[in-house]
């Protein structure tokens, strides 16, 4: 029972003691009053009719006669005249209730007044004694009269001071709905802060969680900034702050190798021609200054895109851009920022020639670096810094292959043209912790892989759709199997004001929305922060678990995730590979494991390739894998 309900079970409790005591007090002094009254008028009409009599001679027939008309009136229970010896000589007596009280209220409160006596004189000597009773019945009804009005009088009161007692108290316990709320947010891994409410009790109660709060929220801040410092200084270029050679081929390896949207898009390599002259003419300082600079601002154009650049020697800078479309254009924007390095610190600008390429799905890294680096020879041969596209083959024309996939995807669209294949998440111990559900386009008998559509259902801007897709076939397979299926949803779906909505409909007419784990990636996920807390919020609702995947880019804002509530990450492949001999990842993912166990959160590795990985991340404290070798494993 809510402590809503128990203070107005307690306040009513009160309100019917007091009402129950005071009415019984007010009817008892009513009642002796009453009978006081009672006893006086019983004596005074006995004194007055007794005179009377006297006056008569105590003539008998007058006796009589007077005795009976005055009964007649109807305000006596008794007259009674007795003579010297005791004898009655006449009696009047109504024996008829006739009150208006309940017979209940007469018994519970009986009015018993004594009657009057007098005695009636015949000359000197006494011709008897003369008893009168009062009829009761009048003061009966005005006693349960006065007890009526006072009994609606105080549950008229009861009523009001109710109404008002009732705001008041929802004014008073509103702060502990809010206290409740961020108990239970914590509870689901939600580190909120609240304002402070006025009465004393909660105020130090909600102080003392939002200070929790704020812990919570300084330490993954903290922390995050610390990791991606540990990061930096072990994968990225000392005097740029970009990746170095060996961590951007991982990266570059790990994002030809995905299933997703990033295995196509564009790579280019920037040269910064003459670098030894510039060194001897400018001074190394100044010119470690350019070079800073430049990755400065190519890390910014990264972060924003979920892009990586990284220094590949002294002089070329290589930028990869998964999901960009025209390598031409990717080229000019790292042919920008280098120059701007330069006319900052009013450096003479040397000649960028700069090389580029698109990669498709199933590309090596050796065969993409070596077509792209041959034409940045050709173009650093020309002499002109220009933008130089590398040919890698024959292609078919864009509008033609987007014509083509407009009319794929719309009849897909049309029928049941997708379809989710499923991948276990092994816990160590070798229970499933959920299977990953990853969209296939049909075509015929097989099932195309996600790498090989998405790039074009993203230029189609057919993502939103596809993510209500993939959410339907979910939970429409988690009703065939009964398993937990993660299923990952794009950046579309957060842009898409209207997509918390859907899901909560869709989530509420489901009955196997419980088995869905909603995730997004990293970048996505950050670049829209409120929009994510609001699907997080639709998803914990309907039960379902969230998540955050491909995590490592970007360590040092963690502490945003401390009021979301997810339930796991999944670090990005990159981190897993070698990691069983990675000194480097393995310091990383160890103090990463442990500053998102403290929080509550699941850790799961992604990309696992075999069984030397896998033990190596059960003992940095992952707590669960997906990949290649896993799979093998689960089969």
């Amino acid at each position: 029972m809510s402590l809503y309900k128990q203070l107005w079970l307690a306040i009513v409790f009160l309100l019917t003691l007091v009402f129950c005591v005071s009415v019984a007090l007010s009817s008892v002094s009513a009642k002796r009053y009453l009978e006081q009254q009672l006893a006086i008028k019983n004596s005074d009409n006995a004194t007055a009719l007794a005179i009377s009599l006297t006056q008569q001679d105590a003539d008998p027939v007058l006796m009589e006669l007077t005795l009976a008309a005055q009964f007649d009136t109807g305000f006596y229970e008794l007259i009674r005249l007795t003579g010297p010896d005791g004898a009655v000589i006449l009696e009047r007596r109504d024996g008829s209730d006739g009150a208006g009280a309940p017979a209940w209220f007469t018994k519970l409160l009986p009015i018993a007044a004594p009657p009057g006596v007098a005695t009636v004189q015949r000359g000197w000597s006494q011709a008897g004694t003369l008893e009168v009773r009062s009829h009761a019945r009048f003061a009966y009804d005005e006693l349960w009269q006065t007890t009526w009005n006072q009994a609606l009088a105080f549950f008229l009161t009861a009523l009001a001071t109710g109404a008002v007692g009732s705001l008041l108290l929802r004014r008073l316990l509103a702060p502990l709905a809010g206290v409740v709320g961020q108990a239970s947010a914590i509870g689901e891994r939600r580190f909120v802060t609240l304002k402070e409410p006025h009465t004393r009790e909660f105020r130090e109660l909600v102080a003392a969680m939002n200070r929790l709060s704020a812990r919570v929220r300084a330490m993954l801040a903290s922390e995050g900034e610390r990791l991606e410092q540990l990061q930096r200084a072990t994968t990225a270029d000392p005097v740029t702050g970009i990746l170095d050679r060996s961590a951007f081929n991982t990266q570059l390896a790990g994002t030809l190798a995905s299933d997703d949207a990033g295995a196509t898009g564009s790579f280019c390599i920037g040269r910064l021609t003459e670098l030894t002259r510039y060194n001897q003419a400018y001074g190394r300082q100044v010119l470690d200054a350019v070079l800073a600079s430049a990755g400065r601002n190519l890390n910014t154009l990264c972060r924003d895109r979920d892009w990586s650049c990284g220094r590949l020697n002294g002089s070329d800078i290589a930028l990869l851009a998964p999901g960009a479309e025209d390598p031409q254009a990717v080229g000019a924007q790292l042919q920008d920022v280098l120059t701007a390095a330069f006319t900052t610190h009013d450096v003479q600008l040397p000649e960028i020639p700069v090389s580029c390429g698109e990669y498709q799905p199933g590309d090596r890294p050796g065969d993409l670096l070596t077509a792209v680096d041959a034409a940045l020879q050709g173009a650093e041969r020309g002499g002109s810094g220009e933008i130089v596209l590398a040919q890698r083959g024959t292609t078919t024309p864009v509008r033609e292959q987007l014509e083509r996939w407009r009319t794929t995807l719309a009849a897909a669209f049309a029928g049941e043209g997708f379809a989710l294949v499923t991948f276990p998440v092994l816990e160590h111990g070798g229970a499933v912790l959920h299977r990953e559900a990853l969209v296939r386009l049909r075509e015929g008998a097989e099932l195309r892989p996600a790498a090989q559509f998405l790039p074009w259902i993203n230029r189609l801007q057919l993502a939103g759709e596809l993510d209500r897709r993939v959410v339907d076939l979910a939970l429409r397979l988690a009703a065939e199997n009964g398993e937990r299926l993660a299923v990952n949803l794009s950046s579309a779906a957060l842009a898409d004001d209207d997509f918390p909505g859907w899901l909560d409909r869709r989530a509420a007419a489901a009955n196997t929305a419980g088995q869905l784990a909603i995730e997004v990636a990293e970048n996505a996920a950050y670049h829209h922060m409120p929009s994510f807390r609001r699907l997080c919020a639709v998803a914990h609702r309907h039960g379902m678990q969230t998540g955050m995947d491909r995590v490592g880019r970007r360590l040092a804002d963690l502490g945003q995730l401390h009021d979301v509530g997810i339930d796991y990450v999944k670090l990005d492949a990159v981190f897993v590979r070698d990691i069983d001999s990675d000194d480097t990842n393995q310091n990383l993912l160890r103090t990463l494991s442990t500053l998102v166990h403290a929080v509550g959160v699941t850790v799961i590795a992604e990309g696992v390739e075999n069984r030397a990985q896998w033990r190596a991340l059960e003992a940095l404290g992952v707590d669960a894998v997906g990949g290649p070798g896993v799979r093998l494993t689960a089969d």
